[in-house]
């Protein structure tokens, strides 16, 4: 089992937005891999499971995608 905690320190507004872009896949899970999305008191607190290093990298990949949309958006918000 392959597991990592990302703490991504960000301003309310922007954690907001990070959750609202990440809630519709949140709920993704296979046998292979998934990941669980909180928000902190600082931030927004991300924890992938993953089986293998492929299905790892899948779900890392998908976050930091929708990640980086936001960035580039953020100055919309």
């Amino acid at each position: 089992m392959i597991t990592s905690k990302i703490n991504i320190k960000c301003s309310k507004l922007l954690a907001d937005a990070y959750i609202s872009a990440l809630n519709p896949e949140k709920d993704f899970k296979t046998e292979r891999a998934s990941y669980t999305l909180k928000k902190s008191l600082t931030g927004v607190k991300i924890e992938i499971k993953a089986t293998d290093s492929t299905a790892f990298r899948s779900v890392t990949n998908s976050i930091t995608s929708v990640l980086a949309l936001v960035d580039k958006n953020e100055k919309r918000i």
